[in-house]
């Protein structure tokens, strides 16, 4: 459960530095223009956390229920994505002030 719960928060604040930081920025740029579906995607935290969630249960297969495979990963992949929004929304409010938005 504690493995969960950090691949999740690391699902947060994946997800918020590849849709919110201006690091970023040319991907963005270069995906709206060639591949406007995915440059929206990027833009979105709550739609790129669904991604990460399921690049890291691919990585590491946790497993919550202990039930049938793919609904065990399908379950940790929400879950991820519940705790990684928690923790994306967190940071972004806490920074929010002092980027100005």
């Amino acid at each position: 459960m504690i493995d969960v719960l950090i691949i999740g928060i690391a699902t947060g604040a994946i997800s918020l530095l590849l849709t919110k930081s201006a690091v970023f920025n040319f991907l963005h740029d270069w995906l709206e223009k060639h591949i406007p579906f995915l440059g929206k995607m990027l833009n979105c935290p709550w739609c790129t956390s669904h991604w990460v969630a399921l690049f890291f249960v691919i990585i590491y297969r946790p497993r919550l229920l202990n039930v049938f495979a793919p609904v065990d990963y399908l379950v940790s992949i929400f879950v991820l994505v519940f705790i990684g929004s928690v923790v994306a929304r967190t940071i972004y409010s806490a920074y929010q002030p002092l980027m100005g938005e």
